[in-house]
């Protein structure tokens, strides 16, 4: 992140730059509409959303993700991939987990190292939970694909405004997988729509995770259907279609 002495030096720079340019392409309305900056540009912007290969997802091998899920131990499986950094907000997920209801048998398996993987670790020990938290690290980017196909569900509890999008959402999404995230204002709750292709709850609010991954965990047919509508969801964010309407864009300035 920027210091703020940085962030004044490099205000004014970008304040030229917007003011130069003929388009502005932003991720997702929801942005736009939360960004003091670009609503003073609005006129400019032209909505994108990010777009993902889909198909490795939607096509992962059943029996190696069934193979996968034994060697991570099993029970009901959560997931959370990313760079662990502060605004991943996983500090409020490992204290999500020491209060759920023993009785779930879930696990919690996070995917990534980054900066704050060694407080976390530690966090998981002081909380009691090192026997439900699998850090699996780095995972080859081939075997990513079962890891999402292993779970019962995929959280991405973001607590700041710096989780623009969640990418890692539309992997999810695209592999059946139903997503519980956070409401940050900017683009997690656009791709993740509540109660169609998961839930979002509010930031920083371990106690709202809990509820949540207890009501996601403990209800088949509610899973199923938010398991579906993300299949469904995750059909509007193809990579093959945000290069498309960035050509338009390019076509239209031309």
């Amino acid at each position: 992140y920027l210091r703020c002495g940085a962030i004044a030096r490099f205000a004014p720079i970008m304040e030229r730059v917007m003011r130069s340019v003929d388009r502005i392409v932003v991720a997702t309305p929801n942005y736009l509409a939360s960004s003091p900056v670009l609503r003073r540009y609005h006129d400019k912007c032209c909505i994108i959303p990010y777009g993902i290969n889909r198909r490795r997802f939607v096509e992962a091998d059943e029996a190696a993700a069934r193979a996968l899920r034994r060697q991570l131990g099993g029970g009901r499986l959560l997931l959370f991939v990313g760079v662990l950094r502060y605004y991943k907000g996983v500090r409020y997920l490992l204290e999500a987990m020491a209060r759920l209801d023993p009785r779930l048998d879930a696990r919690l398996v996070i995917v990534g190292d980054g900066p704050e993987g060694g407080a976390l670790r530690r966090q998981a020990e002081i909380l009691g939970i090192t026997g439900r938290v699998v850090f699996c690290g780095r995972v080859p980017d081939e075997a990513l694909p079962l890891y999402y196909r292993a779970a019962d569900l995929f959280v991405l509890p973001a607590s700041e405004r710096s989780e623009a999008f969640g990418l890692v959402q539309l992997e999810a999404m695209s592999s059946g997988l139903p997503v519980l995230c956070t409401e940050l204002g900017t683009g997690t709750s656009y791709v993740n729509q509540h109660d169609a292709s998961g839930w979002v709850v509010p930031p920083r609010d371990a106690d709202a995770l809990a509820r949540a991954i207890e009501k996601l965990l403990s209800d088949e047919a509610l899973r199923r259907r938010l398991a579906a509508g993300a299949l469904a969801r995750s059909e509007q964010f193809s990579a093959d279609g945000m290069v498309r309407e960035i050509l338009d864009v390019y076509r239209e300035l031309v």
